[in-house]
């Protein structure tokens, strides 16, 4: 197990008049870090409250004004400014009815004050990791497997431009040999007469036999 730690804004509660007039309900101490926030409740009738600082915690806190009018049944919130984190005690005084009634509060800063260890359990985090890693593999192979059937879709295609160009050879070769046809019973009409004539066919006769082969072959 592993412990990490958390700030919990502080809040120090004070209540006017909950029991009786000009009764001041507070705690005798109270422990902060940092800043934090005087929080006064009046239960009755509408009062002033004053705030002070002794000198030791004034040398590192600090309020915005002491004199407070709080109406019936309404909460006033004073912020205090803590400048240093201590750690150092002091003191916090309330007093309503022009002072006649007053409440001493201690309060230590102290820099661990308000935070608490939070605990972790490892074996979430390592099952969290665990969940991470499958996730990736099962991606993996999917991609894989869309590569693939991208690829064997691609192939027909070829095939066709193969079987078109084998069509197109066929409709040429009739013609051809037609063509070489009539070469050759030209150079054998050339054969039947007297000097070059004789000649020209007999080279138009082997060179339309050697062109009908190869047509008749490839």
């Amino acid at each position: 197990m592993r412990c990490g730690e958390s700030t919990v804004p502080e809040t120090l509660a004070v209540h006017l008049n909950r029991d009786r007039l000009h009764a001041i309900e507070a705690p005798d101490s109270f422990e902060t870090a940092d800043s934090f926030v005087v929080e006064i409740e009046n239960h009755g009738e509408a009062a002033h409250a004053h705030l002070r600082l002794d000198d030791g915690l004034a040398e590192i806190a600090s309020l915005p004004t002491g004199n407070h009018y709080v109406r019936t049944g309404t909460v006033e919130r004073v912020p205090i400014s803590v400048r240093d984190p201590g750690p150092l005690t002091g003191t916090l005084t309330v007093a309503t009815a022009y002072g006649s009634e007053t409440h001493d509060i201690e309060v230590a800063v102290e820099p661990a004050a308000g935070k608490q260890a939070v605990e972790i359990d490892e074996s979430l985090i390592e099952g969290s990791n665990s969940t991470t890693t499958r996730s990736s593999g099962t991606a993996s192979t999917t991609t894989s497997a869309s590569g693939t059937s991208r690829s064997t879709s691609s192939s027909p295609p070829s095939t066709t431009a193969r079987s078109g160009t084998g069509r197109s050879s066929g409709i040429e070769t009739p013609g051809l040999l037609a063509g070489t046809a009539l070469v050759i019973l030209v150079g054998i009409g050339l054969l039947f007469l007297d000097g070059p004539a004789m000649f020209v066919g007999t080279i138009a006769v082997l060179g339309g036999l050697v062109v009908a082969g190869y047509l008749l072959l490839y």
